[in-house]
């Protein structure tokens, strides 16, 4: 009598069993569908991103180059956005300049140093390609078109990671020198003017760096931007005569080696760019001086940021200072400043492998030796401090190089202060004559008029003929004190 229910029971379940399964696979078919569905609708939306961001709004008079409409940067005088360059199929940056009005001198100008900058191939400078002016919204515009910059600048690697390695800091400062030797060394000379840790680039691939935005430097000093001929915090004095060299370049450099060392501006302590213009004028460093730890590049910085163009480094002298000097694991160092009157100077050695090291030296960090300008050779003391046990026989040529390198850069720096003090004195001695002979003029008029009274007022001695007032004589030697001439009339 229990048969037929427990069939009935299990009949039911199973049918139960499969109505559940069923509807289960019914809701994943629905959501595999679904999912699908989602999937082409954001492949369809990438690819008509794609299309946009890869559809040319613009192009260069020759169709080399395109520009699209990606923004990938912008300041106070120009928006950068993504280009190509077809014929190598590279990206580049296509910058796009705020309209103003050149006058035809400086559009020729700016044309003629364009066209020499698409020469300029060097692996710290950024490419140049082209430029022209573009017609947009019924003005005229310049375009510039350059290699293609993605991994920041020196400015942003600063706000990133505060502190900079002194390692960095060495590879990074020799390798921008390296790029101003090259600009400097072009015939003629080529000038930055406008040199901060904004516009130097960094490459991701190699982490090299590179300076950028020559274009614009020159035509920040037309009037093409009157408004920011220069960055004022990086603005060497003599440019604000507009009377400058390639020596502003080296007062830029320091500025940017003292933010590269302090990681933070200079002359941030001042509100305003007229404090700035005033500090810089009468030769008062930035605040931030003061806080460079490492005695070397402060002495660097000092050495470039001088007020008197003519008492800076030279590209050449720094790129030859023992601190840029290839890596080689020994370098020579002052241990006190120089005077410019020492015979006998003291130096610092320092050996950064202190397995190099002998004897009771091999704990210190340097050690201090005695060098005489007129008499020691650099070869015959790295000898004897390897025979007196102080570092290894191994060391011997690289210490020697060491030592040359820097009593080289010493001696260099002497002789620029002793012509800076000599141009110093024949100008006081100039002045001082020229003083001279303007008192000197003004003592004439007086004595001849003194001259013509005596001969007016004195009577006529009897039997005697009195001679006239000799005037044309006076005349005569006045007209040789003007000339600086001595009259012995």
């Amino acid at each position: 009598a229990l048969a037929p229910y427990t069939v009935r029971v299990t009949v039911t379940f199973i049918t139960f069993f499969i109505d559940k399964r069923e509807e289960e696979e019914e809701e994943k078919e629905v959501a595999r569908a679904r999912a699908e569905a989602e999937q082409r609708e954001a492949e369809k939306k990438v690819q008509e991103d794609e299309e946009v961001e890869t559809k040319a709004v613009g192009t260069s008079p020759d169709g080399r180059f395109l520009k699209f409409d990606i923004e990938i940067g912008r300041g106070s005088f120009k928006t950068v956005y993504k280009g190509l360059d077809t014929e190598t199929t590279v990206e580049v940056a296509w910058c796009e300049l705020q309209d103003r009005k050149l006058s035809r001198s400086e559009r020729q100008r700016f044309k003629e140093e364009a066209g020499m900058l698409k020469g300029l191939q060097h692996p710290n400078i950024v490419r140049f390609y082209d430029s022209w002016e573009l017609p947009s919204k019924g003005r005229k515009c310049i375009v510039l078109v350059t290699e293609l910059m993605t991994s920041g600048t020196l400015k942003t690697y600063l706000k990133r990671f505060k502190v900079m390695k002194i390692k960095v800091l060495r590879s990074w400062c020799r390798q921008i020198l390296k790029g101003l030797h090259f600009l400097h060394t072009r015939a003629p000379p080529i000038i930055h003017r406008d040199l901060k840790c904004d516009n130097i680039f960094i490459t991701g691939p190699t982490g090299s760096v590179k300076i950028g935005d020559l274009g614009l430097a020159t035509l920040k000093r037309s009037s093409f931007a009157k408004s920011v001929i220069g960055t004022p915090e990086f603005m060497a004095p003599e440019m604000y005569e507009e009377k400058y060299d390639e020596s502003v370049d080296v007062y830029a450099f320091g500025m940017c080696m003292l933010e590269m060392a302090t990681s933070e501006y200079p002359y941030s302590e001042c509100q305003n760019p007229a404090q700035i213009y005033r500090r810089v004028t009468s030769g008062v460093k930035p605040g931030s001086f003061d806080k460079v730890a490492i005695p070397e590049v402060k002495e660097i910085i000092e050495g470039c940021i001088r007020q008197n163009k003519d008492e800076r480094y030279a590209i050449k002298d720094l790129l030859n200072h023992a601190f840029f000097q290839e890596e080689t694991g020994v370098r020579v160092e002052l241990a006190e400043e120089d005077d410019g009157e020492m015979i006998a100077i003291k130096l610092w050695l320092r050996i950064e492998d202190v397995k190099k090291l002998k004897g009771k030296y091999k704990d210190n960090e340097a050690i201090e030796f005695s060098f005489d300008l007129h008499r020691d050779v650099p070869e015959d003391v790295a000898q004897e401090m390897v025979e007196s046990g102080y570092v290894c026989e191994g060391d011997h040529k690289t210490m020697a190089k060491a030592i040359r390198d820097r009593v080289s850069l010493i001696c260099r720096k002497r002789e620029q202060r002793q012509q800076v003090r000599a141009e110093q004195e024949k100008r006081k001695q100039e002045e001082e004559q020229k003083q001279l002979s303007s008192e000197s003029l003004k003592n004439v008029p007086s004595s001849q008029g003194s001259a013509q009274s005596q001969c007016g007022s004195q009577p006529p001695t009897p039997g005697l003929v009195q001679p006239e007032c000799e005037e044309s004589d006076v005349d005569h030697q006045l007209h040789c004190m003007q000339r600086g001439m001595t009259c012995k009339c």
